[in-house]
């Protein structure tokens, strides 16, 4: 084996390094101390307070009122989920029947008014009648129409109870409205359309 000069100071660090340690009698007690010390994470924390059981007192009123926050909730998605079955009261473009399918497009307004008597729908496609067009009322109140329409942008108006003009909340704002009164736009393509729609 090859002696150098370093040797002793290796033998010498070597030895300092294998010499036992002892530790004081209470070193783990103190570790542990300091450990518990530290203050628990926000995550932990708070995963720690939501499984704490906890005593819920209600009173006839409150459990009232939370029957009735729920009832609403209810209505609010059958309401809701209504609308979505019902295409959102939304004009909807569909094919039009054969002899008319290269020139023109069914389109289906739908407007939701519960409380109305009548619903007609008026734009530039029929002359802004008001009365030439009524849609049709289901038991929900939703109000339907099929109107085959040419390619095209049309502006129109539900008018309700035959004086209400009632812009589609769901659709484009026409720009520039005529006589004062806000419209709605619909757009009709040879085989697509954008769509709007609304309620009331």
């Amino acid at each position: 084996m090859h002696q150098s000069a370093e040797d002793p100071l290796i033998a010498r660090v070597a030895a300092e390094l294998r010499r036992p340690l002892f530790a004081r009698p209470d070193f783990q007690a103190r570790v542990m101390a300091a450990v518990r010390r530290v203050p628990p994470s926000l995550p932990a924390r708070a995963w720690t307070w939501l499984r704490e059981p906890r005593a819920l007192a209600v009173s006839p009123l409150g459990g009232l009122a939370a029957a009735a926050g729920l009832a609403a909730l209810v209505l609010i998605g059958s309401w809701a989920a209504t609308r979505s079955r019902a295409g959102g009261s939304a004009a909807r473009v569909a094919a039009a029947p054969a002899a008319a399918r290269d020139t023109q497009t069914l389109v289906t307004f739908l407007f939701m008014a519960p409380r109305a008597r009548t619903v007609t729908v008026a734009g530039d496609f029929d002359g802004w009648d008001r009365a030439r067009m009524p849609m049709r009322r289901d038991a929900s109140g939703l109000w339907t129409l099929d109107v085959p329409l040419a390619p095209g942008r049309y502006q129109y108006v539900f008018v309700v109870d035959g004086r209400r003009f009632v812009a589609d909340p769901a659709a484009p704002r026409a720009v520039g409205d005529d006589f004062g009164q806000p419209t709605s736009v619909v757009t009709v393509g040879g085989s697509a359309a954008r769509t709007a729609g609304g309620s009331l």
